[in-house]
């Protein structure tokens, strides 16, 4: 009885060639350039924007809210954060870091947008 192999060599380079074209696919997307600025909106209305090639490190802004809510908001060159709110259930906070065009973090109590825009050649980005 002949004994059938569980993989050939043409499928496993065909699988290779597969694995090794995802993963460059993966290090390109990894490697795109970051947002260009971040922008806080209240109510829709731009409050502040930051243009993060312009920053050499982390730094801090506060930023009043609605209903007396304060959110503290950190730009890097890296991307952008809400550090910490006033807020009840701080989701804000928990979204983390910013890093691509197109992502947007909201505080809704405090009624806060952060938004990052940037020429990466897409609309919008999904994760």
């Amino acid at each position: 009885m002949e004994k059938k192999k569980l993989i050939t060599p043409k499928a496993a380079a065909l699988l290779l060639l597969l694995l090794l074209l995802g993963a460059g696919l993966y290090l390109w997307l990894q490697a795109a350039p970051g947002a260009v600025s971040a922008t806080v909106e209240r109510d829709g209305a731009p409050l502040f924007t930051q243009d993060l090639r312009a920053l050499s490190g982390p730094v801090q802004k506060d930023f009043p809210g609605a209903d007396g809510h304060t959110v503290v908001i950190e730009f890097s060159p890296q991307g952008a954060r809400f550090v910490s709110s006033t807020c009840p259930d701080k989701t804000c906070v928990r979204t983390g870091a910013l890093r691509h065009a197109g992502e947007t973090a909201l505080c809704l109590p405090a009624r806060i947008a952060l938004r990052l825009e940037g020429d990466q050649g897409f609309d919008a980005a999904t994760y």
